[in-house]
């Protein structure tokens, strides 16, 4: 199938100049966004055919030692930088939300510079594991798991206070203890900190094994399992860590820098000192305005690996997220509202979060909150993307459209509209891929690359 522009889309409706307290129908709503559709840069081929799921990284080695449900393909990168014809001159590229390290580990194969930025603990935890292969000596890595089985004794530590791990159901046969024990025996090994962390890595790799709790959307979900015994568990893991690191111990890998922050702050994180020359490619996923709250889907590997030890502290990182979700109290900004060259782009969102067809009494309470917030932070990310941004390079921005009870959310036009105000060129909206909404099966969404340059 050959790229195309998406046919244009023919119905005519004026935007609101004013906000009013007119709710606008889901309808409604909707011959606005075609509307935009219409006067956007639409395109839609088979070049990323398959590249913005997770699943043919499980055959890959490296990108494989842990299964990131929301990450995409490690090939993106390099279609990105063939379609986009990035040039070789800029010396980095930055993900500002680098989740599993995909787009790094990518960088590094291809002997690229390149920064991550992550908020979450454990996505940090994991970039850095899978971005250090360097330092972690496979013969070591199995020398020291050996060890650790074999003082895979009992520990004094209490579980987690999460109550999910005092649940028998979610962790039969005792094995909660059993990771903390192992846990333990991890911590008291004499190795590197690097061949620790990548047994702690694979220890929480080994949840998805060892418990009855999948992955499922926005949260953790019961599915009973044949799980097996945690050791056994942590022994395939580590195994295959070991088996990739010995296949690629030839293969020079450029080093990567992973910081702990917040993508919508990057001045505060990346200083001239550290990164002098900007970046020619701006290339990631923010989480979509889905109301998924990583904090709560990867709770136990926070809680398992101590990165979370009080609802206190779990409530603080809640509070530090993209608001995509309405898991807490954020809050409340008029970023869009506040900006004049935004004014348009305001009053469509803000339509939005008054649509009466949003949903339930409790989605009518909390996604208004959700989308206002969502854009808001938006903003934010884009602001700060253009000062990293060097003069010709690109962002591309992975982004996948929501439903709200029966209103449809373009996440891609509304980034697409906000970019523009801010001074990018909108150089096309790629509609890479085709879904199923999870409640309205008959409902499809989809997700594009919206991608941008700076002149």
């Amino acid at each position: 199938m050959t790229d195309h522009p998406l046919a244009g889309i023919q119905d005519s409706v004026h935007l609101n100049t004013e906000v009013t307290d007119i709710a606008p129908t889901a309808a409604q709503l909707q011959t606005l966004f075609n509307q935009a559709q219409q006067e956007l840069p639409f395109c839609e081929g088979t070049t990323f055919n398959g590249m913005l799921s997770f699943a043919e990284n499980l055959e890959e080695p490296i990108h494989r030692w842990y299964y990131y449900k929301e990450g995409y393909s490690h090939r993106l990168l390099a279609e990105v930088l063939k379609r986009y014809q990035i040039p070789s001159k800029y010396p980095a590229i930055l993900d500002p939300f680098c989740g599993a390290g995909t787009t790094l580990v990518a960088a590094q194969s291809h002997g690229l510079s390149a920064v991550g930025i992550e908020i979450n603990p454990f996505s940090f935890f994991l970039s850095k594991v899978k971005t250090s292969l360097s330092k972690i000596n496979p013969e070591e890595l199995e020398k020291a798991f050996k060890k650790v089985i074999t003082n895979n004794y009992h520990t004094h530590s209490l579980l987690p206070d999460l109550t999910t791990f005092h649940n028998e159901k979610y962790f039969p046969n005792n094995h909660a203890y059993e990771l903390i024990k192992l846990r333990d025996a991890i911590g008291r090994c004499r190795t590197t900190t690097e061949v620790k962390n990548a047994l702690l890595l694979a220890l929480a790799a080994t949840l998805d094994d060892v418990s009855c709790l999948r992955k499922d959307g926005r949260a953790l979900r019961y599915q009973p399992y044949n799980v097996i015994h945690p050791a056994e568990a942590l022994h395939r893991r580590a195994m295959v860590m070991i088996e990739d690191l010995k296949a690629i111990a030839d293969r020079p890998y450029q080093d990567v820098t992973v910081l702990k922050g917040d993508a919508r702050n990057l001045s505060s994180l990346l200083t001239n000192d550290l990164q002098p020359n900007q970046f020619g490619l701006i290339m990631y996923s923010p989480p979509y305005p889905n109301n998924f709250d990583y904090s709560e889907v990867y709770k136990c590997e926070l809680w398992l690996l101590g990165m979370i030890d009080s609802y206190e502290q779990w409530k603080q990182l809640r509070l530090s997220t993209f608001r995509s979700h309405p898991s807490c109290k954020f809050p409340l900004t008029n970023y869009l509202k506040e900006n004049p060259e935004l004014h348009e782009v305001y009053l469509l969102v803000d339509q939005a979060a008054r649509c009466s067809d949003i949903g339930g009494t409790h989605a009518y309470k909390r996604a208004p909150n959700v989308i206002r917030g969502y854009f808001d932070d938006v903003f934010s990310m884009l602001k700060e993307q253009i000062v990293k941004l060097a003069p010709g390079g690109h962002i591309v921005c992975v982004v996948g459209n929501s439903r709200h009870g029966r209103l449809y959310i373009p996440t891609d036009i509304i980034i697409a509209q906000i970019g523009k105000a801010l001074g990018l060129e909108l150089v096309e909206i790629y509609v890479a891929k085709h879904r199923n909404d999870r409640k309205h099966k008959n409902q499809i969404l989809r997700e594009s690359l919206v991608v941008f340059t700076k002149s």
